[in-house]
């Protein structure tokens, strides 16, 4: 083989390895800015200086070496969960190639390992963890025991029908309006058994799982960073995502006879109780995040502090925004130092302690708000198109308030003294 043609073979190889690399974090649920760094950083362990494109179809990958360069489409796929050990390997992965731990060969069969490896979690223990999480979060929404134990058995039984119609490849849009659809008829029917205090929350506490919290995070962290096509997409997909399940909620309404109110209070919990319940919450997204049970622990603690410490400031008198945006940066830190202590990226620690905050439950009531406008049309209620306006608003601000706030910590450099502390635990 000449010079040239090994060159090339190594140009392919490397331009193969980091599209490879970088689709699997993306697919993983990593965000756009991590991608990036990780597969930059996996490249020039390889010898190659790059430059990646991502976009919502495709990755466009330049390779330059010697003055020569190579240009590399690959495929994109969106990410339909979150696994975040596999996005701590990778990231390994490529800090270890960066630092020639690791050569092509290595690089390349620990990336397939990754590739095929299966979740740390069963489905079955999956479904009744987000059952603990969306019973625990009607709790933290005012319900009372019986509305806790109804949406429990909705949300499992409606967590295992996604994960089934995901096995059989159902269309994206399908699968959150037929889950949507069998978890609040099921809390519907089980209101109508066994009624409580606020029946509403068995049909919205099971399809408050089911909102695309990640993307919609990373949607508004790509429009922060100035990647306005890909946050566009994200944030549209997420939207119709959300409208799946709102139009899965009012036809499950429609079959019980248990309607979702458009306007209704905010519940205020006792700071002790609210932290209980937020650290239920947590730990169903560990599950479903796939996070380790070596870091499960930090998760729990981002998550308590992050919404026990909302709750904290609203009595206080902060209004829901603030207090949102405030604790977001609270559990940023965090997993910010969280994940300097234990090597991992700190979205490990920061989604599965800030997603128990996006506003499902506002822009649900918005969408059922606008379905009522569209049925009644020039005779809707003025108080019903201010609400539904006002749930809107809402919605958009709480969900940029969470992005900001995480953006923001984790953009602060940690203290001089803890990295010292952390340079000498992992010499």
């Amino acid at each position: 083989m000449t010079t040239t043609s090994s060159n090339a073979a190594n140009t392919e190889e490397a331009a193969h390895l980091s599209l490879k690399l970088g689709r699997l974090l993306l697919a993983s649920g990593a965000d756009t800015a991590h991608t990036r760094d990780a597969v930059e950083h996996f490249a020039l362990g390889l010898g190659f200086e790059t430059h990646l494109l991502i976009t919502y179809e495709s990755l466009l990958l330049t390779l330059i070496a010697d003055d020569e360069f190579r240009t590399k489409v690959g495929s994109h796929i969106p990410a339909t969960n979150v696994n975040m050990a596999a996005v701590g390997e990778l990231s390994r992965t490529a800090n270890e190639t960066a630092y020639g731990l690791l050569d092509a060969a290595a690089a390349a069969s620990r990336l397939t390992a990754l590739e095929n490896t299966k979740p740390l979690y069963s489905r079955w223990l999956v479904a009744a963890a987000l059952g603990l999480t969306a019973a625990s979060l009607s709790r933290l929404f005012g319900g009372d025991w019986p509305v806790f134990a109804t949406v429990y058995v909705a949300s499992t039984i409606g967590t295992v029908v996604r994960q089934q119609l995901g096995r059989w490849h159902v269309h994206p849009l399908a699968i959150p309006f037929i889950s949507a659809l069998v978890s609040g008829v099921i809390g519907g029917l089980g209101m109508r058994l066994h009624p409580g205090a606020t029946p509403a929350l068995c049909l919205i506490a099971p399809g408050m799982i089911l909102v695309p919290g990640v993307p919609l995070i990373n949607g508004i962290r790509d429009a922060i960073n100035n990647n306005m096509v890909l946050s566009l997409a994200r944030l549209s997909f997420a939207v119709l995502v959300v409208v799946a399940i709102a139009s899965g909620l009012f036809a499950a309404t429609a079959i019980t006879g248990v309607g979702i109110p458009v306007w209704g209070p905010t519940a205020l919990l006792p700071i002790f109780e609210d932290a209980a319940f937020s650290a239920l919450t947590t730990i169903g997204y560990v599950f479903l995040f796939n996070v380790t049970l070596r870091v499960a622990w930090a998760c729990v603690l981002c998550g308590v502090c992050c919404h026990a410490f909302r709750t904290t400031l609203m009595h206080l008198g902060l209004d829901i925004v603030s207090g949102t945006f405030i604790s977001s940066m609270v559990a940023g830190i965090l997993a910010h130092i969280f994940s300097k202590v234990f090597r991992a990226p700190p979205t490990t620690f920061a989604f599965p302690s800030v997603v128990a905050l996006v506003p499902g439950s506002y822009a649900f009531r918005a969408v059922i708000g606008g379905i009522q406008i569209l049925h009644a049309a020039g005779s809707t209620p003025s108080p019903v198109v201010a609400e539904t306006i006002s749930l809107a608003i809402y919605t958009i601000l709480l969900t940029s308030a969470i992005a900001l706030g995480l953006a923001i910590a984790l953009a602060v450099p940690l203290p001089s003294w803890h990295r010292t502390q952390t340079q000498a635990q992992g010499s």
